[in-house]
C-alpha cells in the first residue's frame, strides 16, 4: 500500500493490527520490516507459519492414515465454519418477540438490512431456547444465511451453549481473530459484507460487495472489552486512524454493526436533508413499544439499512446469536441416493 503522504514508491509502515488483513490477502506484503515502528510483526509471521505447519502435518498424517484404512475422512472445521451450511444472526434483543429479527440482505440491491428471520409460520413453532440448537435452511424468509471465514490465525472463535460466539484474545491481537462474512444464498452468494466506500466514520452503511480483503470487509467479535458481548465490529488500522488524529479531535477506532436513532450517545455524525428534518422515522414517534429494559423496541428499525456505530453507543449497537443451520435430509431423497449407488454399482 502506496504511503499518500510520500513521493513515488515509499509504502506504509503496516502495524501488526492490520495483519489479519495481509494474511488473508494471499498476496506478499513485505520486503523490509521496521523494528522500531513495529518490533512484533516478525513473531507474528513466525508464530503464524508454525500454525500452518501444523496443519499441513496434520493434513498429511491424515492421507497416510486414509490409505492404510482405506477410509474417507476430513480434517475437522474449525469453530466458526459452523459445519459448513453457515450461520443465521440473530439480534438478541427480538429473541422473544413475535418476528425475531436477523442480518440479512434486501430482496433487491446491496443493502444489509436488520429484517424478520422465518418465514411467518415459523416462530410461533420454534422451542424454548431455539437459539442454543439450530434451525432448518428451509425455515428461513429472505437471505439471512451467512458463511464467516476464512478468519485470521491470532486468538480463537468459539459457539457457546447459549449460542454466543466467544472471542478468545490473542497472543498479538485483542480483538481476536479478523474474518471475512459472506452472502450464503441469491444471485449475490459470496459477497462479502462490506462498510460501504470504506467510511472512516460512524454512519457507514452496511452492504455486500465483491471480496477483496480489506480492513472494512474484516470483522471481529466482542467479548466485552473493545466492543458488547455478541456486537460484530470493524476497526479502523492504527495507521489511518493516527493520521485522522493529526485532524479531528475524535476518533472512533472501533465501529460496530449498529442501527442510528437509538443509542445513548449523540450522533452527530448523521447529516440529514431538509426533507428528511420535516419527516419522522418509526422510532421517533410518540407511544412507540419498548422492551422491559426501557429501549425502544428493534421492531421499529425492521427493514431498515444497518451501519456502523461507536462500540461505546450502548443501545445502538446491536449484539447477536450465532445459530447453525443444518440440512434435512427426507427418507425418499435418501432412497434415491441409494438406489444410484446400488445401479452404479451393478454398472461396475
Amino acid at each position: 500500500m502506496k504511503n499518500r503522504d510520500h513521493c513515488g514508491r515509499s509504502p506504509t509502515t503496516m502495524t501488526v493490527d492490520y495483519l489479519p488483513v495481509l494474511e488473508l490477502s494471499g498476496d506478499l506484503f513485505a520486503r523490509k520490516f521496521d523494528d522500531h515502528v513495529e518490533p512484533l510483526i516478525k513473531d507474528y509471521i513466525d508464530t503464524r507459519r508454525q500454525k500452518e505447519e501444523d496443519r499441513f502435518k496434520r493434513e498429511a498424517d491424515l492421507m497416510t492414515e486414509m490409505k492404510e484404512n482405506g477410509t474417507n475422512a476430513a480434517l475437522p472445521l474449525e469453530e466458526w465454519e459452523f459445519q459448513g451450511e453457515g450461520v443465521l444472526m440473530v439480534a438478541k434483543e427480538t429473541l422473544l418477540d413475535d418476528v425475531p429479527l436477523c442480518m440479512g440482505l434486501a430482496k433487491d440491491g446491496n443493502q444489509v438490512l436488520l429484517q424478520p428471520c422465518f418465514k411467518d409460520d415459523v416462530p410461533s413453532a420454534l422451542s424454548a431456547q431455539w437459539e442454543e440448537g439450530a434451525v432448518i435452511i428451509e425455515e428461513i424468509d429472505g437471505l439471512n444465511r451467512w458463511d464467516i471465514g476464512p478468519c485470521s490465525s491470532d486468538g480463537e472463535l468459539k459457539r457457546n451453549a447459549t449460542g454466543e460466539l466467544e472471542m478468545i484474545p490473542g497472543e498479538y491481537s485483542e480483538k481476536g481473530p479478523g474474518c471475512g462474512i459472506k452472502l450464503g444464498d441469491g444471485v449475490r452468494a459470496g459477497r462479502c459484507l462490506d462498510v460501504q466506500q470504506e467510511h472512516h466514520e460512524p454512519g457507514g452503511l452496511l452492504h455486500v460487495y465483491p471480496c477483496y480483503t480489506r480492513w472494512h470487509q474484516m470483522f471481529s467479535f466482542g467479548n466485552g472489552t473493545i466492543a458488547p458481548r455478541g456486537a460484530v465490529h470493524t476497526s479502523l488500522p492504527l495507521h489511518i486512524a493516527r493520521e485522522m488524529r493529526k485532524k479531528e479531535d475524535e476518533v472512533h477506532q472501533h465501529l460496530c454493526i449498529g442501527v442510528v436513532g437509538r443509542g445513548d450517545a449523540e450522533e452527530t455524525w448523521i447529516e440529514y436533508t431538509e426533507e428528511e428534518m420535516e419527516e419522522y422515522d418509526p422510532w421517533e414517534l410518540d407511544d412507540v413499544e419498548v422492551y422491559p429494559n426501557g429501549r425502544k423496541s428493534l421492531q421499529l428499525w425492521s427493514g431498515q439499512q444497518l451501519q456502523t456505530t461507536p462500540c461505546s453507543n450502548e443501545g445502538g449497537v446491536i449484539e447477536f446469536y450465532y445459530v447453525p443451520f443444518i440440512v434435512e435430509e427426507f427418507e425418499d431423497e435418501a432412497e434415491e441416493s441409494s438406489e444410484d449407488m446400488t445401479e452404479t454399482d451393478e454398472e461396475l
